[in-house]
Parts: structure tokens; sequence; C-alpha cells
């Protein structure tokens, strides 16, 4: 098992991990979204493998250590941006349910 299989898995476990606690913690599918985060991560990685093996000019300038290593960090980043925008819509949507049951106390 080399270095790359070992930051893969480390990383796999890492995203599953992040968006089970985030279904969780608003009550969600827990399995959904762990699904959704490392299947997000392998389509990222899995685009950018395809993209270093058909275009000629990305593969000649970019040694495949360096392109390995971009896809990994690519895959991370856009992971990281669902996982933040989940939050904020769910956080924004329980906000309001709390609101609504702060005016409900009032009105008897």
């Amino acid at each position: 098992m080399n270095l790359t299989s070992v930051l893969l898995v480390i990383i796999l476990i890492t995203i599953g991990w992040a968006y089970y606690s985030l279904a969780k913690k608003y009550n969600r599918s827990t399995l959904l979204y762990m699904l959704l985060g490392i299947g997000v991560f392998i389509i990222i990685v899995l685009l950018n493998a395809l993209l270093y093996t058909f275009f000629d000019f990305i593969s000649r300038n970019i040694n495949i250590g360096t392109h390995r290593l971009m896809a990994f960090l690519l895959g991370v980043l856009v992971v990281f941006i669902i996982h933040f925008v989940l939050e904020k819509k769910w956080l924004k949507h329980k906000n309001v349910d709390a609101e609504k049951a702060i005016d409900e106390i009032g009105k008897d």
C-alpha cells in the first residue's frame, strides 16, 4: 500500500465522518449524506484523472504525482464547499422553525 492509497483512505473516512455528523446534527438521513460526500469526492477525482488522460497539454506540463495531489485537493475543496452550503441552508431552516416556536409562546 503506497502513500497515495493511505491518503485516499484517510480522506474518504474523514469525509464520511464529516457528512455523517452533519446529517445527524440536523436530523437528516445519515447514510445518504455520508455517501453523497464520498461520492462527490470520488467523482471529482475521477473527472480530474480523465482530464489528465485525454488532454495532452495537461499531461505534458504536470507530472502524475503533482496531478494526483491536485486532484485530491480539488476533491476536498468541492466537498468542503458542499458541506458548508448544506450546513448554512439547514441552519437557516432550523432558525426559522425556532423563531416560529418563540412567536407561538406569546399568542396564548
